[in-house]
């Protein structure tokens, strides 16, 4: 395994800034406020051509006031008792507070390596709030300077890492292999809050590795777990619940949003987790819809299953309702789950690789032609507003992920929307295409294949 270098400290320290710092990037939502952060979040990071794990984790507090605080704190330090690298943040315009010392106390007592990271320094009075009494409590740890805001002193913070990582003998992997290893396959796990998402994951990689609970919106940010499921490897994103956009008024939920909305374009199954008392809401409609015009394939999960007494009317409601809003999704495959007594998870990875067999349909020219001769003697064009019948002449298959079919035409004639239609249709039938977008194109002109040769 590789190394793990984890951000650890109390809440509102910097922790998520000080992440998005040392990776380059902005991974990790942040805010000027306590708490932000719920889920600790892995990525990997960049050590001069090296890379480790690094870890953001949620504020840890020595003094607990809720049973969601305690269920956090305990999350948190079963993940640090995992760590081979502590990165203590502290405040450096506060100074060291009695809970930094009463936290740091408990990290100590874990023997892991530890560097100590001063953030909010941006002045060497700010710097000068450190006392020597507060450095001699850290013992032999390095401490650094750093302000994650203006990204002062975070190389110092890297060469350590790369130091401390070569002199303890911890693995870290060369850029140069990432290339050889074994794709992914992308999976988003979406829906309304509080319907199962973070129990969903948990359940299917077998560890509870997102916090959840039965209120409202624990999961904040969008993240994500790699996990060897039978024998491929998922990428599975975890997202924050999408609420009505009327409902959603404050920064952080916003914020939440777009993390959700970015994690549906980075992957390339779909599932989108509803509820039974209330299918396919207005606002599971435009995730699904969203999935669609972002050529994403979909499966739908049903979750709490258990309570459902008769699954036969479910079906046929949630059927009747996908047909109805979202024809482009007919047929797509539904799965019943109980998320958490892990009850279904076979049904549903079996809908989400072929759903992402037909979002990776590839079909040969010939085919594909005869297919479209067949269709043309069944039903042909009809005449467009000339008075002119448009003659369909040729097909190609332009792109997969999602399939997508381009028709050469005989001039610039509008195909009728009716008549797009039933060729999508009839395309999804015949080649059992259920679960994923499909795209036709229209194109005046020539049979590119059968151009003269010079």
């Amino acid at each position: 395994m590789l190394a793990r270098a984890g951000i650890v400290g109390r809440p509102n320290v910097g922790k998520s800034t000080f992440f998005n710092c040392l990776l380059g990037r902005a991974r990790a939502i942040v805010g000027d406020f306590a708490g932000v952060t719920r889920d600790y979040k892995e990525e990997l990071l960049d050590l001069r051509n090296f890379q480790i794990q690094l870890v953001d984790t949620a504020g840890l507090k020595s003094s607990l006031i809720t049973a969601q605080d305690k269920m956090i704190n305990g999350h948190t330090l079963d993940l640090i008792k995992q760590l081979d690298i502590i990165l203590f943040v502290i405040d450096g315009r506060e100074g060291v507070t009695i809970e930094d010392k009463e936290i740091f106390q408990i990290c100590r007592k874990l023997n892991k390596l530890t560097v100590v990271v001063v953030n909010k320094v941006e002045t060497k009075r700010v710097e000068q709030k450190i006392l020597e009494e507060d450095k001699n409590f850290f013992g032999l740890a390095k401490i650094f300077y750093v302000s994650s805001e203006h990204k002062i002193g975070i190389e110092n913070v890297i060469n350590a890492l790369l130091e401390i990582c070569q002199e303890n003998e911890l693995n870290f992997i060369k850029e140069d292999d990432l290339e050889n290893e074994k794709k992914p396959i992308n999976i988003a796990i979406v829906g309304r809050p509080n319907v199962g998402k973070s129990t969903l994951v948990n359940s299917i990689i077998n560890q509870k590795r997102f916090v959840t609970g039965p209120e409202a919106g624990l999961t904040r940010d969008s993240n994500f777990v790699f996990f060897n499921w039978d024998s491929d490897l998922f990428k599975i994103y975890d997202t924050a619940g999408a609420r009505k956009k009327r409902k959603i008024d404050n920064f952080l939920e916003k914020e939440s949003v777009k993390e959700t909305l970015r994690a549906i374009k980075f992957a390339q199954i779909v599932i989108l987790v509803l509820e039974p008392d209330e299918l396919f809401n207005a606002q599971d409609q435009k995730l699904a819809a969203l999935c669609e015009r972002e050529g994403r394939a979909i499966v739908f999960a049903v979750n709490k299953s258990d309570k459902i007494l008769d699954r036969k009317v479910v079906d046929q409601k949630l059927k009747n309702s996908i047909q109805k809003s979202l024809p482009q999704f007919k047929g797509a495959y539904i799965t019943y789950i109980s998320a958490i007594k892990s009850d279904g998870l076979n049904n549903l990875r079996e809908n989400i690789m072929k759903s992402y067999l037909n979002w990776n349909f590839k079909q040969s020219t010939s085919n594909l032609n005869a297919w479209l001769k067949e269709k043309l003697e069944k039903h042909a064009p009809p005449t467009n507003s000339e008075k002119r019948r448009i003659k369909l002449k040729y097909i190609v298959q332009s792109n997969s992920r999602p399939p997508t079919i381009k028709i050469f035409t005989s001039h610039n004639g509008i195909v009728s929307k009716s008549y797009k239609r039933y060729l999508e249709n009839s395309f999804r039938e015949d080649f059992e295409l259920l679960g994923t977008p499909i795209r036709i194109i229209f194109k005046s002109g020539d049979n590119p294949f059968t151009a003269s040769k010079h």
